[in-house]
């Protein structure tokens, strides 16, 4: 009983997850490959949820001891993955106010002269 609980705790979750993401998608704010990205992400978990099994023959192939571990490792790489991602893009944003205040200040400079 204590599975099926879970199951459906966890696929509500998932839905609800991707219907943001779905959401994001039809808004102009998430690319196709975002969308397809995070179905993929989604979809992995339910595949986890329902058929927990195949995490162990993953682990088996891998030689990893536990079908958990396998999941638990591949969310790491996940998660190092979109924090190098969220890194790259605030460095980005960083340094285009930096340009903007630069070319702001400029122009400011001038219209005083």
């Amino acid at each position: 009983m204590d599975n099926y609980l879970i199951q459906i705790v966890g696929s509500a979750f998932v839905l609800f997850a991707w219907s943001r993401v779905f959401l994001r998608y039809r808004d102009d704010t998430l690319s196709l490959w975002g969308l397809l990205f995070w179905s993929l992400i989604w979809i992995a978990v339910l595949v986890v949820l329902f058929l927990p099994h195949m995490t162990d023959l993953i682990a088996e192939r891998l030689g990893i001891g536990r079908g958990v571990d396998v999941f638990i490792y591949s969310s790491i790489v996940v998660l190092f993955y979109l924090v190098y991602r969220v890194y790259v893009k605030i460095e980005s944003i960083e340094q285009e106010i930096t340009k903007v205040v630069r070319e702001e200040s400029l122009h400011d400079l001038k219209k005083k002269k």
